[in-house]
């Protein structure tokens, strides 16, 4: 009995997908990567990014033999009791799909199991259970290219299946590691609906540390943001419709200086070195003694200061800016 069974469901998800046969054998081997001038279609995304909402992004639905203990071999095609509406949301490695079940009198289908296929892998599936509604949202980790997405809708008996094509809506976003106002630029590729590379002046919303930044698209389908943040630790996440990829942005300070002692002498000569590129002709900024003080960098990135020494010994507190940043360090006053 059981062999009749996977002979007669092949036959009709063959005969419900022969259409699309073709592009379901290339499936899971191509995704869009984001080269500026020609978009190649390689294995994997990109390695860095992180979905912004991790809660959200596990695949919770669960793969369970289908044929051989809960799919009922007489079911029939029909797109009445199985609305099939598409995917929701495309996530790095899946989608979220949604479908609406009825039972036979048109009444959703409640808190009821139903199943999905992928292509004519018909021994394994996706359980998933229906809200109140009848709404099954499948959670599927699956990797981008075009599929036959069948589903099962087990009281009635009856299956409905659908075209589907999986890819990252942004690519390109990376890890950034950087010193403060160096220059360094974010920038992500946006898709639309058919996987193609979206129009000029679509806007794409950038996010660092809650400061929301508004870009749009070039002919390309590209979108840049200049990275201005103060030194810290950042997630920087960047959202196109309901589509939202992550990274780590690790700024650092720009300037550096050495801690010391300093005798009994009118001045006091301090140094301060930028450390990002182009180095020179830099204004930094030093606060000694209540007195601000100013000086341009040399070709290595170096800043030298003649500080007027305070007559009464003690600790001193040196504040080094550049633009927005500060840095502090101590000195002391001694006599020997």
């Amino acid at each position: 009995m059981k062999n009749k069974v996977f002979i007669f469901i092949i036959v009709m998800i063959f005969a419900a997908s022969i259409s699309f046969a073709s592009a379901a054998d290339e499936n899971a081997t191509q995704i869009l990567s984001d080269s500026d001038d020609n978009p190649e279609l390689a294995l994997d995304g990109n390695d860095d990014i992180v979905s912004a909402d991790t809660s959200q992004e596990t695949y919770e639905n669960s793969h369970d033999d289908l044929i051989s203990q809960n799919v009922d071999p007489n079911f029939v095609v029909d797109t009445q009791t199985i609305k099939m509406e598409g995917i929701t949301k495309r996530v790095k490695g899946g989608i979220y799909y949604q479908a609406t079940f009825f039972d036979a009198s048109g009444s959703p289908l409640k808190n009821t199991k139903v199943y999905f296929t992928l292509n004519n892998e018909i021994d394994k599936g996706f359980e998933v259970i229906t809200d109140s509604n009848g709404v099954a949202l499948l959670k599927a980790k699956i990797s981008n290219g075009n599929y036959r997405l069948n589903a099962f809708n087990l009281e009635a008996g009856t299956m409905a299946s659908s075209n589907i094509k999986v890819f990252d809506v942004i690519t390109g976003g990376k890890n950034i590691n950087m010193y403060y106002d160096d220059g360094t630029i974010y920038k992500v590729r946006v898709f639309d609906d058919n996987g193609n590379p979206v129009k000029a002046g679509q806007k794409v919303t950038f996010s660092i540390n809650g400061k929301k930044y508004v870009r749009t698209t070039d002919s390309k389908g590209f979108a840049k943001l200049k990275i201005t943040s103060l030194p810290g630790a950042y997630i920087i996440s960047v959202t196109y419709k309901d589509f939202t990829i992550s990274n780590n942005l690790n700024v650092k300070h720009v300037l550096k200086a050495k801690t010391g002692k300093v005798k009994g002498k009118s001045k006091i000569k301090f140094k301060v070195k930028f450390l990002a590129k182009n180095k020179k002709n830099k204004v930094i900024k030093v606060k000694f003694n209540k007195k601000t003080y100013k000086a341009k960098t040399n070709k290595k990135g170096v800043a030298t200061f003649n500080l007027n020494n305070p007559k009464k010994l003690g600790k001193y507190n040196i504040v080094v800016s550049y633009k927005k940043t500060k840095r502090h360090y101590v000195y002391t006053q001694y006599t020997v």
